[in-house]
């Protein structure tokens, strides 16, 4: 199954995304919906389309352009400008 593609802006058409894809998704009084796995993983998404993601060894943070979810195998892959390119950052569901 192709991975769903969702504007980080989109803000009911992710939360629709991250509850499919994490057992615990809460919004903040700001307005960032923060995906939570256990005391120790995270993905949180800013109004402003802000991604903040980590786990034990590795953190990310940074402002997407695209989130594609593929629950099968329990992926995000967050696409991000770095200057004039593009690049793809994945967060693993632990």
């Amino acid at each position: 199954m192709a991975p769903t593609v969702v504007d980080p802006g989109d803000r009911h058409r992710l939360e629709t995304e991250l509850d499919r894809f994490a057992p615990d998704v809460a919004e903040q009084s700001d307005g960032t919906l923060v995906a939570t796995f256990g005391s120790t993983a995270h993905f949180a998404v800013e109004p402003d389309g802000t991604v903040d993601a980590g786990m034990p060894l590795h953190d990310f943070a940074g402002s997407a352009k695209r989130l594609a979810f593929d629950h099968e195998d329990g992926v995000i892959e967050v696409t991000f400008e770095t200057g004039d390119d593009a690049a793809v950052y994945t967060f693993r569901r632990p």
